[in-house]
């Protein structure tokens, strides 16, 4: 096998290994985006709490929004690799 042959090899590996790490680390950047979602829903929501407004469901769409005691806690469904999760985030009112 000459050089040429070799580095297309090398090339056809480092692609399929590459486009295997991004597929691996999808599932990750999904609980990250819902985590991040879930923060600011109980961010605002305990900010609206606190002003004694109540929550518009553009706020709370897609998520279950619980409020008791001066706390919110807030949990965002999601479907990781064919399982269903919950990622949660509390705040309290200020």
């Amino acid at each position: 096998m000459n050089a040429r042959g070799q580095a297309s090899i090398e090339l056809v590996f480092a692609a399929g290994l590459a486009g295997a790490l991004a597929l691996a680390l999808l599932p990750l950047f999904q609980v990250w985006q819902a985590r991040t979602r879930a923060e600011r829903i109980a961010d605002q929501a305990a900010v609206l709490v606190a002003e004694g407004r109540p929550l518009p469901g553009a706020v709370t769409r897609g998520a279950r929004v619980e409020v008791s005691s001066g706390t919110v806690r807030v949990a965002v469904p999601l479907a990781v690799l064919g399982r269903e999760l919950e990622v949660t985030a509390t705040a309290r009112t200020p």
